[in-house]
């Protein structure tokens, strides 16, 4: 901190809530993160849900999260955990955020709603998926980047189980953006969904070994809060999309 009379988060505090535990996305906030910008995040210790318990396990709680985080001071509400609103199909990233600022007052963004904008902000038509997840999962995300306006020309799955996402190593998911867009040709770009990998140490190397920008998870996510509440800071070093926050950044 270069001024000790200057409180944690002078300049914003983004709350973030997490389906899951908060082990990566802390890191990859903080790698990011402009000096008094920061983060407070909760989880709502989802693991299992349906459409028969929807509402109980992922809604009631939602509600009680954001409401506490409000409680904080928080300027801006992130909801990660695409597949939570992917498997309910597109629109519901919207009914989220409208509960989410209902209930609060304050601005607010999805996963799956950061990811769309930015890559459509990166001019990504033609999207290459490279997804963590299990097929299920996996096929929704591709459903719902369809109905969002997008080609999917490529895609794959690494089919990590849930609680080792955090071991996959950055080389892994770099190896394996290359073979899918070796296959791939006429992708614009990559989507790497899931903030509980290490999406975002391979974004910079996956876009030096293809050309194409690449748009994390995490980095939307981070990306989508601080645009709106206009933390445009140069950010080098973590790929173009984080880049383009800053006047002049070419993207």
């Amino acid at each position: 901190m270069s001024n000790p009379e200057r409180p944690f988060g002078w300049r914003k505090r983004i709350g973030l809530l997490s389906p899951s535990v908060i082990e990566t996305t802390a890191y990859d906030f903080y790698k990011v993160a402009p000096e008094g910008v920061t983060m407070c995040a909760t989880t709502a210790n989802i693991e299992h849900w349906s459409t028969d318990n929807f509402k109980e396990h992922v809604l009631e709680p939602l509600v009680t999260a954001v409401k506490y985080l409000a409680s904080r001071k928080v300027d801006f509400i992130l909801h990660t955990g695409m597949p939570v609103v992917t498997t309910r199909g597109k629109g519901f990233e919207e009914e989220i955020c409208r509960l989410i600022t209902d209930t609060t007052g304050l601005p607010s963004s999805t996963s799956i709603r950061s990811a769309i904008r930015a890559l459509s902000h990166l001019r990504i038509k033609n999207v290459a998926l490279l997804s963590p997840y299990p097929q299920e999962l996996h096929q929704s995300a591709i459903a719902f980047l369809k109905a969002s306006g997008f080609n999917v020309v490529g895609d794959h799955t690494e089919d990590v189980v849930f609680k080792l996402l955090h071991d996959v190593p950055p080389a892994t998911i770099v190896a394996a953006a290359k073979r899918l867009i070796a296959r791939t040709p006429n992708a614009d770009g990559i989507y790497l969904p899931c903030n509980q990998w290490d999406g975002t140490d391979a974004v910079p190397l996956i876009e030096k070994e293809t050309g194409l920008p690449v748009v994390a998870g995490a980095h939307a996510d981070y990306w989508e809060a601080f645009r709106i509440l206009g933390i445009n800071d140069r950010i080098e070093g973590h790929g173009r999309l984080m880049a383009s926050l800053s006047n002049g950044a070419r993207h």
